[in-house]
């Protein structure tokens, strides 16, 4: 043969192994379930240690996944945290709260919804959506399933007169979804629950945390033990603006925790509302076995943002405390090596992770325009050398409680800005203080490492686009607050 020919050959042979090689190496698309609870921070959980609650659903999750136990959301409030879950973007960079102008609609495309649907996902969606799109159409560039409930009542009047709660009507609509999937085609369902979330319309123990029909008399003979942070010391400790009597958080301390008998009837019930939400997380994962798509299908359990109950002698979230910040985070990949389950991960990682980390698992190539790292090297066990030293969080909101902090494993620091007589720092070191009692913005000793959380935090502020925002309005009433 000429030999001129013999290596046009074998180049072209080669060039057909490398492509071939390229294509049996592509990783196929995972189908995503992604599950969403409210007002949820981790140590509710069972997997995370508590002992109490039955979660055995999420548990087997974490045991045969892996779970993070430093997870935050990025913003503590449910509108503005599931604005950025779904964009990728920061609240800075967003915008959005409640009463604040809607999430630009150049946005909708790189969402992950609307991203995964236009390269050939089908997106499903029930539950809380919780905020908006300047474009009123963005339900349908999002999603081709949607169905959305609210929690006002969490108990809904069905065709045949019965009462249904919200928590197993998204059990329905998700299994509905999983069971008309067409064959082959890669899905992403985001289930947004509302509970464990308060009735805050009313205010009657028992009923303020509304529980649904398969958690009827669950922990009624159980004490619950009392916060952890109970103490009247670290209410002490609170900045004066967040002890004010006046503050929501003040305001629904006093309709949830403020007597004993209160605290145990109320947090029976939000027990019962969790272990709720672990049973029709069950019904979803049956659905999903019965149409063969458990074994492709990636699954994560996480919540919006973290719940005070009764810690600090306050309720809600909205502040800088991990008890408002921390999130469970539970990943559960069926294409994970056995060796790779069961771990904790101890990587700090915000709620700004989640559509990068779902693009990822679909095969797509990253949008510019996410502000935070993919989970997938984390999930995977692979080398994590250059993660992220500090995660950025922050509140904004026109009525109360606007801050913004940087937390790194060992140090957070947080200035409320726009408190009367100036800024309002707050500097904690987590190794001796993790209880965050001691504020340490104004210790000489700490001089230098003030100096350097504040330049780490205005370095990030510089460096994440700032949402347009109208003329500022005047302090409002906090009680339509969310």
């Amino acid at each position: 043969m000429n030999p001129n020919r013999l290596v046009a050959a074998l180049t072209l042979m080669s060039s057909f192994m490398l492509i071939a090689q390229s294509v049996a190496q592509k990783p196929v698309p995972k189908n995503i379930l992604f599950l969403l609870a409210d007002d949820q921070r981790s140590d509710v959980l069972g997997c995370y240690g508590n002992e109490i609650i039955q979660t055995p659903t999420i548990d087997r999750l974490a045991a045969e996944g892996v779970r993070f136990e430093n997870f935050f959301c990025e913003t503590p409030i449910c509108s503005a945290s599931r604005a950025t879950i779904i964009s990728g973007l920061t609240q800075r960079t967003h915008g959005y709260n409640f009463g604040e102008p809607a999430v630009p609609a150049k946005y909708i495309k790189t969402s992950y919804p609307a991203y995964l649907k236009a390269n050939g996902y089908r997106t499903g969606f029930t539950g809380k959506f919780g905020f908006k799109f300047s474009d009123k159409k963005d339900k349908k560039e999002l999603f081709d399933f949607y169905k959305p409930y609210g929690r006002d009542p969490y108990l809904k009047k069905m065709p045949d007169g019965s009462l249904r709660h919200e928590t197993d009507l998204c059990a329905d609509a998700a299994i509905e979804f999983i069971e008309t999937n067409p064959k082959g085609q890669p899905f992403c369902m985001s289930v947004s629950f509302n509970a464990s979330h308060a009735e805050d319309k009313d205010h009657r123990p028992g009923y303020h945390f509304q529980w649904p029909e398969s958690t009827d008399g669950l922990y009624e003979d159980i004490e619950m033990p009392a916060p952890k942070l109970g103490d009247k010391k670290y209410f002490q400790a609170l900045p004066g603006f967040l002890q004010d009597k006046d503050a929501l958080s003040r305001q629904r301390y006093f309709w949830r925790w403020d007597t004993p008998e209160k605290y145990q009837i109320n947090m029976r019930a939000y027990y019962r509302m969790v272990t709720g939400i672990d049973n029709a997380v069950a019904r979803i994962l049956e659905a999903l076995k019965e149409a063969g798509l458990d074994q492709n299908t990636v699954i994560v359990y996480t919540g919006d943002n973290g719940f005070m109950k009764a810690d600090r002698g306050v309720a809600g979230k909205w502040n800088h405390y991990d008890q408002a910040l921390n999130v469970p985070f539970v990943v559960y990949d069926p294409t994970l090596p056995e060796a790779k389950r069961g771990r904790v991960i101890s990587e700090q990682g915000t709620l700004l992770s989640v559509a990068p980390t779902i693009v990822e698992w679909a095969g797509l190539e990253q949008p510019q325009a996410y502000q935070g790292p993919s989970l997938v090297k984390l999930v995977n066990g692979n080398d994590v050398a250059d993660w992220q030293e500090g995660v950025f969080c922050e509140h904004y909101f026109d009525r109360y409680n606007n801050w913004h902090g940087i937390r790194t494993k060992k140090y957070k620091y947080a200035v409320y800005y726009d408190e009367p007589g100036g800024p309002y720092e707050c500097l904690y070191d987590l190794e001796k203080d993790p209880a965050e009692f001691v504020n340490l913005a104004s210790n000489p000793e700490y001089a230098a490492v003030r100096t350097k959380m504040k330049a780490r935090l205005d370095q990030t502020l510089a460096e994440l686009p700032m949402a347009d925002k109208p003329a500022k309005k005047s302090k409002k009433s906090a009680k339509k607050a969310k």
